[in-house]
């Protein structure tokens, strides 16, 4: 039995925290013998890249915790994540920490919730996409609760954003793990798309799309007047048309629509097509001035 000292709320250097009690001095999750205790150490207000925050505290009481590890999917085996997982099993406690700086302010004991964690995107230090752990932690007695430590606010439906407001650096924000040249492309094609159809007098918007168990998706065009999601892509190429697949796939799970489309910047082989009509999934090109399309054939009716 450790006789913690720090009180909820107490700011002191972080290297006194380990003179005291011990543990890495760097880590953001460091195991401590001395305290019987694992310390996290968090900065909920410096948000996540871009516009990802998972850290911090969510509507239905719980604590949200990235995990540990750097580069790559993160796993439950390995540093941090395992002393997380296993705190309980060797009677030690979970204690969270706000730092900034040299500075940290201790914020209370936690318990792992039910369920434990869920997977997430984020970027590692490469820039590149990789699942990371997002532990969900339930305070056990006094805890800090700041407006600084709110996640994003849980979105339980999708919520409808106007493609106005949307710039290119936005939108690049939102693709962190497709190349700046095809996503600029890509933003662009969106553009002119949306102004031809607005000028048809049809309605456009987009979405954000919750995911259940912690992060958000965002959808290209959602055509209002037709009830149709559209996902856009920067070439007809193969890669890009089986990743736009599996997007509009995906996003069609959590948003009603009447129909679906990729729309590229030109016509893409017949064998593609064919691929995109076997999943009811109508292709969108520009030509000349204007877009053309072509639908899935008709489904025949039984009879």
């Amino acid at each position: 039995m450790t006789n913690w000292d720090i009180a909820v709320g107490e700011t002191l250097l972080r290297r006194e925290l380990h003179d005291r009690w011990g543990g890495g001095r760097y880590g953001g999750m460091e195991p401590s013998v001395k305290a019987a205790s694992v310390f996290l150490f968090s900065n909920p207000s410096a948000g996540g890249a871009f516009g990802y925050k998972y850290d911090g505290w969510h509507s239905d009481g719980t604590y949200h915790y990235t995990g540990d590890g750097q580069e790559g999917d993160q796993s439950l085996a390995l540093g941090g994540n395992k002393a997380v997982m296993i705190a309980e099993q060797l009677g030690r406690t979970i204690r969270v920490f706000r730092s900034a700086g040299r500075l940290t302010t201790y914020a209370g004991e936690f318990e792992l919730a039910d369920p434990p964690y869920y997977r997430a995107d984020a970027l590692d230090r490469n820039g590149e996409t990789r699942s990371v752990l997002v532990f969900r932690l339930v305070p056990t007695g006094d805890v800090l609760r700041d407006t600084e430590d709110l996640a994003d606010a849980d979105t339980p439906e999708p919520e409808e954003l106007p493609i106005e407001a949307r710039n290119i650096d936005v939108y690049a924000a939102e693709r962190p793990d497709e190349p700046n040249a095809a996503v600029r492309r890509e933003a662009l094609l969106v553009s002119r798309y949306v102004d031809w159809l607005n000028v048809r007098g049809q309605a456009t918007c987009r979405h954000r799309l919750p995911i259940p168990g912690g992060g958000y998706m965002f959808t290209d065009v959602f055509n209002k007047t037709t009830d149709e999601l559209i996902e856009a892509k920067a070439s007809a190429a193969r890669t890009f048309v089986r990743a736009g697949l599996g997007q509009i796939l995906d996003y069609g799970r959590f948003i009603g629509h009447r129909s679906r489309a990729l729309l590229l910047p030109l016509r893409p082989s017949d064998d593609l097509i064919g691929l995109l009509h076997e999943h009811r999934c109508s292709v969108i090109w520009e030509e000349g001035t204007g877009f053309q399309r072509q639908d899935p054939p008709a489904t025949p009716s039984a009879g």
